[in-house]
């Protein structure tokens, strides 16, 4: 199985990146899933305050939950072990994982020490204005990821056309190499 890590800021294109990846794998007959970390904060924003899953995303809600089970409840590993847990259900239907948020080091380090096929991919998009509070803005989850380096690639985002051919070549490369999942 491969993994592919796709990271960012808010308005990035990780998603873009992600349905590119997932087009790709389709094209060659492969069993592609995109998933996300946020998918149990989300989860617990349902629950806890009715969201609905619609527009206005309650991202403060969201930031301030991460940090709480992360730092204050002191499981830095809640959600990283909770998507290893689902990659190995996933592993009996699918060949690749795509996570289309992450936002922590961490998240890369551990998936990166966990599986052999496993890609990090940044995206970054300095030509679209952020649509996040400037509080939004410098959340961790926002910054944490700017002075990292360990990514297998970063992609600018500034033309879906370029993007698609980019993101494409980095994974033909992945196949070329013999990367096999």
């Amino acid at each position: 199985m491969k993994i592919f890590l796709v990271a960012g800021k808010s308005g990035s294109g990780k998603g873009e990146v992600s349905s590119i990846i997932k087009d790709y794998y389709l094209a060659l007959g492969k069993r592609p899933h995109i998933t996300e970390f946020s998918k149990y904060l989300k989860m617990y924003a349902e629950e806890v305050i009715g969201w609905k899953g619609k527009n206005p995303k309650p991202r403060k809600f969201l930031q301030d939950l991460g940090v709480t089970i992360r730092e204050n409840m002191d499981m830095p590993l809640f959600m990283i072990n909770r998507m290893i847990e689902d990659i190995r259900v996933y592993d009996l239907y699918y060949d690749v994982v795509i996570i289309s948020d992450v936002r922590l080091p961490l998240e890369i380090e551990e998936f990166k020490k966990k599986y052999k096929n496993c890609y990090a991919i940044y995206v970054v998009n300095q030509f679209e204005e952020s649509k996040l509070t400037v509080d939004e803005q410098m959340h961790v989850t926002e910054t944490a990821l700017e002075n990292y380096s360990n990514f297998d690639i970063t992609i600018t985002n500034d033309n879906i056309n370029v993007l698609d051919n980019r993101v494409v070549d980095f994974l033909e490369r992945i196949e070329d190499n013999g990367h096999q999942g």
